[in-house]
């Protein structure tokens, strides 16, 4: 953390020992008004394409890897999927369950392990609206008001585990 400060510390002083230079060059009467500006301007233009170079970099970085998150997801689907179908079955009421769209059992599924509508919606692969919508649908169906106590509910009627 110390070197990354140090590191835009070094990098703030030199623009601004830079800018101070051009000021001083101007204001001498050796630089006109227009060098100055365009030479400026020029300084930001340089600045901002960097900035965006390693900004788009990143985030698509981000998009590309995998998160802990996803490998998690993976997992807990892999092992929902295979080794507990079988025992889960008869735990779970399947009769108040068919009530429920296989997509809106999906969004439940996810809210009572705690995901926010945005990894929801991206888990699944469907906009934050369609999961406010499943949502909304769920709590009506449940009829409560809000994500806690449907994930209480949920669990009380054994429609998840």
């Amino acid at each position: 953390m110390t070197k990354l400060i140090i590191k835009y510390a070094l990098i703030l002083f030199v623009a601004l020992s830079g800018l101070k230079f051009l000021e001083y060059q101007f204001f001498s009467y050796k630089m006109s008004l227009e060098s100055y500006l365009g030479i400026i301007a020029g300084i930001f233009l340089l600045a901002g394409i960097i900035i965006a170079s390693y900004w788009a970099k990143y985030s698509q970085q981000d998009k590309h890897s995998p998160t802990d998150k996803d490998i998690q997801r993976k997992a807990l689907n892999e092992q929902n999927n295979s080794s507990t179908e079988q025992s889960i079955a008869g735990q779970i009421d399947q009769q108040k369950l068919s009530e429920f769209s296989e997509r809106e059992q999906q969004v439940l599924q996810l809210l009572c392990h705690g995901y926010t509508n945005k990894e929801i919606a991206q888990s699944l692969e469907i906009s934050p609206n369609t999961v406010k919508t499943h949502m909304s649908r769920l709590f009506s169906k449940l009829g409560v008001s809000n994500r806690t106590q449907a994930s209480s509910e949920a669990k009380l009627l054994k429609l998840i585990i």
